[in-house]
């Protein structure tokens, strides 16, 4: 279907778009489901600048485990998938860690101080 101009296009393109909104989720769901990789490589490379490469050596030397607590990772289960753990002011990749460890790190700002202080006080009832 030709069209006279681009404001033309954009908005066939929006009412097919509102026709089909169900049929297109279909598809895209789909489609992230057949190529989780090209997905996974895809986020690795534009969020961390990471190659699939770099993350499994990372994976392969942490023996599949979070680098922090040092539980096996599964990827079938959310918890347990491995997160990339990044300096948020560097972007210095340091490793791989589970979700809980990962989470921690953000909810404590990576501040070492507040950490020391927490470790401080569970020492201080547990004794």
């Amino acid at each position: 279907m030709p069209y006279k101009n681009l404001e033309q296009r954009k908005e066939y393109n929006k009412e097919y778009h509102i026709k089909n909104k169900e049929h297109i989720s279909v598809k895209k769901k789909t489609w992230f489901l057949n190529n989780k990789d090209r997905v996974r490589e895809n986020k690795l490379k534009t969020k961390y600048n990471l190659t699939l490469d770099q993350y499994n050596k990372m994976l392969s030397d942490q023996n599949n485990c979070c680098k922090v607590c040092n539980i096996k990772f599964n990827i079938n289960t959310k918890q347990l998938t491995p997160h990339v753990d990044h300096c948020h002011t560097t972007d210095k990749i340091r490793g791989l860690l589970c979700m809980k460890c990962n989470t921690s790190l953000g909810y404590l700002k990576e501040d070492t101080k507040i950490m020391q202080k927490l470790i401080e006080y569970i020492k201080e009832h547990n004794e």
